[in-house]
């Protein structure tokens, strides 16, 4: 339990959560001004409970220089949260609701407020003496399949793994013809990045999403807790979980989010969704052609375990010109040999060479390549070139393509088979 004691000596804990009961999962929502929160909720108490006992934990926010009647909002919905709690009563399921009303603007983002409930149900685990707690971080407009609560608990109690990438469906029942292609496309290039990365060889390829993860809370704070970013803090608290190499996909279970547009983050669904439309429907994406690249890179990296600088240089050389420049500027030999310096077999070479080539850095070479060697396509586009290169055959329309990969992301033979 030291890991919890040295991570709460560095984080002031927000709240401490009064859940009575001994949980084995808790889900934490952040809300601001948040019209579908009960929805969420009620989608929630309609999941079975079957193998142990549930907590939730909802954080109202705003910042401080919220428009007042953003505030006002959201303080009438922390109201209506403690009547709805105290009003519903679900054997093995609790709720809890807490406000971080009036926030300073550079503490204010969606990662401080998932941060703030993740480490509230971390102290909770840690209370209890519960260190493989799980912790499940959804959004405040997202539905869940009734499975959820089982399929989550019993994934990790039959396996070692840190932490788990939920299969997700956007919905768009309720959105117009525009708002509906628009999430289509949003959606097909989020697994198309996904698929392309795996396709690459890169032990990465996982979805990042803020409402469909969850983690064992003892890994939780080994990895530092959730950061404080206002917008993408998902992706960079998962690249940590994912470099455990304990992380895997659990589509046995589907979460819902929402496909309408939004202002409240940088970037995201909400403004991936509104440049879309503002776009005329059209979205550019990286081109495979530039994963191929890294494919045949990728396939030649154990020829550098142990190898001389100069052969690893020549192989640097031998690269097409855009990764080649890249990898220049990146002192790619000097890092190679940095990392034979420090490990002793081809098993711990792969760690450590995609421990520095890591997500972060593919997305760094994917824009440098499409700045002046290689041009994006649309994602319907690239989505059909990868599927041919694969071996798949997908045409249709793009409602089609994504209900295609929808479902080779939910068996998940397709990666097995790459």
């Amino acid at each position: 339990m030291k890991v919890f004691e040295r991570y709460f000596n560095r984080n002031r804990l927000p709240f401490s959560p009064a859940f009575s009961g001994e949980l084995s999962l808790i889900v934490i929502i952040p809300a601001l001004d948040e019209p579908e929160l009960f929805n969420t909720l009620d989608s929630l108490r309609a999941c079975r409970l079957t193998n142990g006992n549930v907590g939730v934990i909802v954080v109202l926010n705003h910042a401080e220089n919220c428009h007042a009647e953003v505030k006002k909002r959201n303080e009438a919905a922390f109201q209506a949260l403690q009547d709805y709690i105290s009003a519903t009563r679900t054997p093995g399921l609790e709720f809890c609701a807490a406000s971080a009303f009036d926030l300073p603007v550079s503490e204010s983002g969606v990662g401080v407020v998932r941060k703030m409930a993740m480490d509230a149900a971390a102290w909770y685990f840690y209370s209890r003496r519960r260190p493989d707690g799980v912790i499940a971080s959804l959004d405040a407009d997202t539905l869940v399949e009734a499975n959820y609560f089982e399929e989550l608990i019993g994934y990790f109690e039959a396996s070692n793994v840190a932490g788990v990438a939920i299969h997700y469906a956007h919905r768009w029942d309720a959105a117009d013809r525009k708002l509906q292609e628009a999430i289509i496309k949003y959606e097909m290039y989020l697994r198309y990045y996904c698929w392309a990365l795996r396709y690459t060889g890169h032990p990465y390829g996982y979805q990042c999403i803020g409402s469909a993860f969850a983690c064992r809370a003892a890994d939780y704070v080994a990895q530092g807790g959730m950061n404080k970013k206002q917008a993408g803090e998902d992706f960079y608290f998962l690249q940590k979980l994912i470099a455990t190499g304990r992380f895997a996909d659990l589509t046995a279970t589907t979460v819902w989010p929402s496909s309408r547009i939004s202002s409240r983050t940088p970037f995201g669904t909400g403004q991936s969704v509104r440049k879309i439309m503002e776009d005329g429907g059209t979205l550019l994406t990286y081109n495979p052609a530039a994963f191929r690249i890294l494919r045949t890179f990728f396939e030649g990296i154990p020829l550098l375990f142990r190898a001389e600088e100069q052969t690893v240089t020549d192989y640097m050389q031998r690269q097409p010109e855009c990764l080649c420049r890249f990898l220049e500027n990146a002192a790619f030999p000097q890092k190679i040999r940095e990392i034979n310096g420090n490990v002793a077999s081809l098993p711990f070479f792969r760690k450590r060479f995609y421990d520095y080539f890591n997500a972060f850095r593919v997305l760094k070479y994917l824009n440098f390549v499409h700045d002046g060697y290689i041009e994006k396509q649309p994602v319907e586009i690239a989505v059909t070139e990868l599927l041919e290169a694969c071996g798949r055959m997908c045409p249709g329309s793009s409602r089609d393509i994504l209900s295609f990969l929808r479902a080779e992301d939910k068996t998940t033979g397709f990666f097995l088979s790459l």
